[in-house]
C-alpha cells in the first residue's frame, strides 16, 4: 500500500505520509470519485491515496515535487492506465489548455497551505471542487466569521470564491512522521450561482490584501495606495471601519465602489 515508505521525509517539502488505512477510506468516501471525473492530486507522495482514487476515475494526474517518489508512483501507472504523474511545483503549475474541468485534492504541505489555496482559487473557473487535507488552524481560519480573531484574507477568499466546508478533524497520529499539529479535511465547491467576475477578481484581491496587511488600521489608512487617484467613496462607504468588521460581501461592495467605471 505504500503507507509507510522506507524513505526519509524531507522537512523542506513538509512531507507527512498518511499511515492509517481507515482515514484513507474515509477521505475517499467524502470525495466520492466517479468514473466521469478528471482529477488532479497535489503531492501524492508514496501514493497511498493515489492507489484508491486512480481506478475509480476517468483520469488522475498527480503533481509531485519529490523525484524520489518515482519508485512508488511508477508501479501505480503501470497497473492503472488512467493514472499519470509529473514532477513539478504546483505553485508554478498551469493547467494544460485542453483541461477544461477537473477536481483537485491532496494532502498538502503545512508550510505552503495558504499559497496552495490561493492558487486553487485562481483557477476556480476550471475546478469543480477542491478537497484538501490541511493544518487544523488554517481550516478554522477559512470558515471564521467576520469580527473574530481568526477572520482574515483566507476567510474572505473562501467565502467569496467558493462554498467552503470544514468536514472533520484529523489527529496528528495518523501521519509518519508525526507533525506538531493536528489537521482537518476541507472542501471548496465552485458551482456558485453568482461567481466573482474575471474583471473584478484582481481588484478584489488587491483590496483584501491591502486591508488585512494593516489590519489594525482603518480602511481609510490601509487602503491609501488603492484609493489614490480614485473617485471619493466617502458618501457610499464607511472608511473608518477596520477590515475584520467587513463581511466578505462588503469587501466585494467596497471593491466595486473603488473601481467603478
Amino acid at each position: 500500500m505504500g503507507l509507510r515508505p522506507d524513505i526519509r521525509a524531507f522537512k523542506k517539502w513538509g512531507q507527512n505520509f498518511i499511515i492509517e488505512p481507515a482515514l484513507l477510506d474515509k477521505l475517499v468516501r467524502f470525495v466520492e470519485p466517479t468514473p466521469e471525473d478528471v482529477m488532479i492530486e497535489i503531492g501524492p507522495g508514496s501514493g497511498a491515496l493515489t492507489r484508491l482514487f486512480a481506478p475509480r476515475v476517468k483520469s488522475l494526474l498527480a503533481i509531485e515535487i519529490d523525484p524520489r517518489m518515482e519508485e512508488f508512483l511508477a508501479p501505480i501507472q503501470s497497473e492503472t492506465g488512467s493514472f499519470s504523474y509529473e514532477f513539478s511545483d504546483f505553485l508554478k503549475w498551469e493547467p494544460p489548455e485542453d483541461l477544461t474541468s477537473f477536481r483537485l485534492f491532496g494532502n498538502i504541505p503545512y508550510y505552503i497551505t495558504s499559497p496552495l489555496i490561493l492558487q486553487a482559487f485562481e483557477h476556480h473557473e476550471l475546478i469543480q471542487d477542491v478537497h484538501f487535507l490541511m493544518q487544523k488552524e488554517v481550516g478554522k481560519r477559512l470558515v471564521a466569521p467576520h469580527g473574530s480573531k481568526q477572520y482574515g484574507i483566507l476567510s474572505v477568499y473562501a467565502a467569496l470564491f467558493a462554498k467552503t466546508e470544514y468536514l472533520f478533524d484529523i489527529s496528528r497520529n495518523v501521519f509518519f512522521p508525526i507533525p506538531d499539529v493536528d489537521s482537518c479535511f476541507v472542501r471548496f465547491s465552485f458551482d456558485l450561482e453568482d461567481p466573482i467576475s474575471p474583471d473584478i477578481d484582481p481588484h478584489l484581491r488587491l483590496v483584501i490584501r491591502a486591508a488585512f496587511n494593516q489590519r489594525r488600521k482603518t480602511l481609510r489608512n490601509s487602503l491609501k495606495s488603492v484609493l489614490k487617484d480614485k473617485r471619493s467613496i466617502e458618501s457610499d462607504f464607511d472608511l473608518n471601519l477596520r477590515p475584520e468588521q467587513l463581511s466578505p460581501r462588503e469587501f466585494l461592495k467596497l471593491t466595486k465602489l473603488i473601481f467603478r467605471p
